[in-house]
């Protein structure tokens, strides 16, 4: 691909970021991986990182540097000092010891370059289609050759570091930029209000650059110089802005572009939310997955007869007499130990289930039995009252007995009603009559 044939266009990425001198050693360790935020790095990316411009050592240097340049303005400033015979002034920067070459900022007097294009662009070109590696990559090969001709074309000797990032998601390129420059110092005569410069001094001034000074400059050149290859400049906000102004209308918001280091570490945030999440849903999911198959397998052991409903138990289960080996009870034992939840689900409505069957069945037989003695009585009271009938003919001891039937009935009936006639009395009770029967 000779980047001559482009299906979708995007803008080129351009973004800045102010550090400085103390900034350097912790740009180091992250650049070499040994250190700071590295969790967003490809466990096996498909190349190595390169470097473009300056050395292995261009921190060192470049700190070497600025110390240097302290020193000689130091040295100047105490040197113009004794030229005009200011003691006080010499003594009081002596004790003060050398000052920093640059104006105290909120963004430093050093710039980060951060150069890029949406990972689609680059994921379009054969070689990245067909796998054939990123050394065959047109599109950055493209990218790269432009990245660094706009970077010292525009920074000159002042771009003192700049490489290639490929083991994270998209390629990508960071350079930094020193912004040396000669500052004169001057001072006005108050008479005839003359400026005369009395000195020079090196110092860092990000602003001798426009496209540092200027954010529309920087988009329109560098949009410039990757148009060839395919790209855009980027997005024309400030443009949008200042025109919706013109027009009454309410601005569209600016932009605000987070440090590099501080999105990462939102993104950690996000992915660890995610995670734990994660963790917790994945936990759920697990617990429930647990009570059903213990809900199952006990129901499975109540189906096979396996289980005793009837034993009083609410952490664990009891077999059936003559079960208690049984593959279906052990496995539904088993159930009850990983989810107890589940295994009190199931025995609970079990259970329930059971005591209102039982409760219906007691309800019923006392119905029968309710019906059976009123039946008993009916009869007994008819039995009585034509033996108290003929009782006069057979004599007393017969008419007490047959008094004493209707004193049976009425407890009876009572044992009954109270729900406390057991299956003993009931044995006794079908004994008496066998003994005492009419018919006898």
């Amino acid at each position: 691909m000779d980047g001559s044939h482009f299906d979708k266009r995007y803008p080129v990425v351009l973004r800045f970021e102010g550090i400085g001198p103390e900034n350097l050693a912790g740009y180091e360790k992250h650049r070499k991986r040994v250190g700071g935020d590295v969790g967003h790095i490809l466990k096996n990316p498909p190349a190595e990182n390169r470097l473009l411009i300056g050395s292995e050592d261009w921190a060192a240097e470049a700190l070497a540097e600025i110390a240097e340049i302290k020193a000689q303005n130091f040295a100047s400033e105490l040197e113009a000092l004794e030229q005009r015979k200011r003691k006080k002034d010499i003594q009081k920067r002596l004790a003060e010891g050398p000052h920093n070459p640059w104006r105290p900022t909120r963004h430093g007097p050093m710039r980060e370059v951060i150069l890029t294009a949406n990972k689609e662009w680059f994921d379009a070109d054969p070689a990245a289609v067909f796998g054939e590696g990123v050394e065959h990559n047109q599109r950055i090969i493209d990218f790269e050759e432009r990245s660094i001709a706009w970077l010292k074309d525009v920074f000159r000797d002042d771009v003192i570091h700049a490489r290639a990032d490929l083991d994270e998601e998209a390629y990508h390129i960071h350079a930094v930029i020193m912004p040396r420059m000669q500052v004169e110092m001057t001072r006005t005569n108050k008479k005839t209000g003359e400026k005369k410069v009395i000195a020079t001094r090196q110092m860092l001034q990000p602003s001798k650059f426009n496209e540092i000074k200027d954010y529309e400059y920087a988009q329109n050149s560098v949009g410039e110089w990757f148009s060839e290859i395919g790209l855009d400049r980027g997005e024309r906000r400030k443009a949008a802005y200042k025109e919706a102004v013109a027009k009454g209308e309410t601005p569209p918001p600016k932009r605000m572009h987070s440090k590099t280091r501080d999105w990462r570490r939102k993104k950690d945030r996000e992915l660890s939310k995610r995670e734990i999440d994660l963790d917790a849903r994945s936990a759920v999911v697990e617990e429930r997955s647990a009570e059903a198959d213990a809900i199952i397998g006990i129901t499975d052991a109540i189906g096979h007869g396996a289980v005793d409903l009837a034993a009083d138990n609410t952490d664990r289960i009891s077999p059936t007499k003559g079960h208690e080996n049984d593959d279906v009870f052990l496995q539904a034992v088993a159930h009850v130990k990983r989810s107890p939840k589940g295994a009190s689900r199931v025995a609970k409505a079990f259970r329930a289930g059971w005591a209102t069957m039982f409760k219906k069945a007691r309800q019923d037989a006392f119905q029968r039995v309710s019906d059976d003695f009123r039946l008993a009585t009916k009869t007994l009271k008819e039995a009585t009252w034509l033996l108290t009938k003929i009782g006069g003919s057979l004599g007393a001891g017969f008419s007490a007995d047959v008094g004493s039937l209707s004193s049976l009935t009425e407890r009876l009936k009572k044992a009954v009603a109270a729900g406390t006639v057991s299956q003993k009395r009931q044995n006794h009770k079908k004994d008496y009559n066998d003994d005492n029967s009419l018919d006898d």
